[in-house]
């Protein structure tokens, strides 16, 4: 290959990432945003029921990508077209009814929560349209026009935006309109996946094809939603145990002071996105040493990103916290809390390299028991701490938790790298996987509040 068309494959590649990682961003940012105006105009309980249901929101999205979203790269290619076509239809079917079903747990949530019933409503709306445009993006994806994806993510950052500016010109103070900006939001984002896609989502489909879906869960779907649960256990036990046992009012500090964390988890997933397909490409190739530099550059930006966070935080603490924290919210307590949420981002900071390397080699059953053990500690650290110190101790069961599973990364990786060594083989070994696969696996839950 010449050099110039070396120079013309990456700038390729370059773009590539660069469109997966504008859209996240975008919404990533509209959502910070959200939360940052609602922190400000809601009352302590308010805002607490609010970012937990973007919490259990965030939670359900993992779910769809366990349930849809990682087998759809294996089953649009394998077997017959018409076999293809009816897995697809079994796919559709399968997320509309699982999404209306979605749209009931969440208004149940809303209620249980004291939210007002109307509100309620209106943010299950959201819950079951997001999941609707995550399978969508998916679908996108997997069929070559991740522009759509781009374009979907663009035009749901941009409509919610839109609704911001509403809240900010009524100066509404309840959930109303937040929640209604945020169901718009996401139905308009369905309209750049096409007309055809939309047809094949809500008209041509029919729900006599859903119980096909017994053999995804069987070959694909069960072991990845163990995952989902198990890493959802280890990031955010806090939060349910929290929410369950006291209240959204106990829990809206421990979310307002959690926004600190928020551009390390952006650059961390966009990095992850990134660098985990490369990595697999490296590694499929036999380029070892080449996966090896990545790793190190991987970590090396994310110790710089949450350097740089730290001290923004702590100089907002210190000299202005008011800039986003409203009179209502004691700061002596959202600066230890901000001080517990940043020893978790280093953790992860720390520990999400490896993570990644380990996913691209295919080392997907080492990385499955982390996540249980790491679970259970988290729980068990939670109700610990919170009976013998209170809500914002409990972010310390989350840093117990995060300590045992980054130990546990640590270990595995060690060992793989060694393995791989000892094998001569560069990296190119049986463990490697390739890049689709590294890219199907779920999004690892990096954020500890990823919609606060």
């Amino acid at each position: 290959m010449s050099e110039g068309s070396k120079q013309n494959s990456g700038l390729e590649k370059a773009l590539r990432y660069g469109l997966a990682a504008i859209g996240p961003i975008a919404t990533a940012g509209s959502q910070f945003v959200l939360s940052l105006q609602l922190l400000h105009v809601l009352d302590i309980k308010s805002f607490g029921s609010f970012a937990f249901l973007l919490v259990t929101s965030q939670f359900s999205s993992g779910v769809w990508s366990a349930l849809f979203c990682a087998p759809l790269p294996v089953l649009v290619t394998q077997g017959s077209a018409e076999q293809r076509q009816t897995m697809l239809r079994c796919l559709f079917a399968t997320n509309l009814a699982l999404a209306a079903a979605a749209f009931f747990v969440f208004w149940a949530l809303g209620e249980a929560l004291g939210v007002a019933h109307g509100a309620a409503a209106l943010f299950a709306g959201y819950g079951a349209f997001a999941l609707l445009r995550w399978f969508g993006r998916a679908y996108a994806y997997v069929t070559g026009h991740q522009i759509r994806a781009t374009m979907s993510d663009l035009l749901y950052s941009l409509a919610l935006l839109a609704g911001l500016s509403a809240i900010y010109l009524t100066k509404s103070s309840d959930l109303y309109l937040p929640n209604a900006a945020l169901m718009a939001s996401a139905i308009l984002s369905l309209i750049p996946f096409g007309g055809s896609y939309l047809v094949q989502q809500f008209v041509k489909l029919s729900f006599r094809d859903i119980p096909r879906y017994r053999e995804v869960w069987r070959r694909h779907s069960s072991w990845s939603l163990t995952g989902v649960v198990t890493t959802e256990a280890t990031a955010n036990a806090h939060a349910y145990i929290v929410t369950f046992f006291l209240g959204p009012t106990a829990f809206a500090p421990l979310s307002a002071s959690a926004l600190l964390i928020r551009p390390i988890s952006v650059v961390m997933n966009a990095l992850t996105d990134f660098e985990r397909p490369q990595m697999a490409r490296q590694l499929d190739a036999g380029n070892f040493g080449g996966a090896l530099h990545s790793l190190r550059t991987f970590r090396i930006a994310m110790i710089g990103i949450w350097a740089l966070t730290a001290l923004a935080a702590a100089a907002l603490i210190i000299f202005a916290p008011r800039l986003i924290f409203p009179e209502r919210y004691a700061i002596n307590y959202l600066a230890v809390a901000a001080a517990l949420w940043m020893a978790v981002a280093g953790t992860r900071s720390l520990r999400t390299a490896d993570s990644v390397l380990l996913q691209a080699g295919g080392v997907f059953r080492e990385l499955a028991y982390a996540s249980m053990i790491s679970s259970g500690v988290s729980v068990l650290a939670v109700i610990a701490l919170l009976v013998w110190g209170g809500p914002l101790w409990s972010i310390a069961g989350i840093l117990v938790g995060e300590a045992v599973y980054a130990a546990w990364i640590w270990r595995e990786a060690a060992r793989w790298r060694h393995r791989q060594s000892a094998a001569g083989s560069d990296g190119a070994g049986p463990l490697a996987a390739s890049p689709e696969a590294a890219q199907a696996q779920p999004r690892e839950r990096v954020d500890e509040e990823q919609a606060s």
